[in-house]
């Protein structure tokens, strides 16, 4: 596992309380791939809008989030919403 070359899944009930775990997970992920400061920001931003919407819609108990990084970007996959950031070059 590198900074530029990750997977893993996390699953989280469908519950607008497991939001805030996700972010975290995400600022977690913005600071080991070293994302840009103003970027990273956005991109925790963009996937705490996606999992609120995802944990609101109907659909199975729990919710399954794909994190990957790889030579360009990191990305959450969320339900059927993704999220990336590219890194700096």
């Amino acid at each position: 596992m590198s900074p530029k070359s990750f997977t893993f899944k996390l699953t989280v009930p469908r519950d607008p309380h497991a939001a805030p775990i996700v972010a975290g997970v995400a600022g977690h992920a913005v600071t080991y791939v070293e994302l840009e400061a103003a970027s990273g920001a956005d991109f925790v931003t963009r996937v705490t809008a996606a999992v609120d919407r995802a944990l609101a819609a109907p659909g199975q108990p729990s919710l399954l989030i794909v994190v990957t990084s790889d030579a360009m970007a990191l990305s959450f996959a969320i339900d059927a919403e993704s999220v990336s950031a590219n890194h700096a070059s």
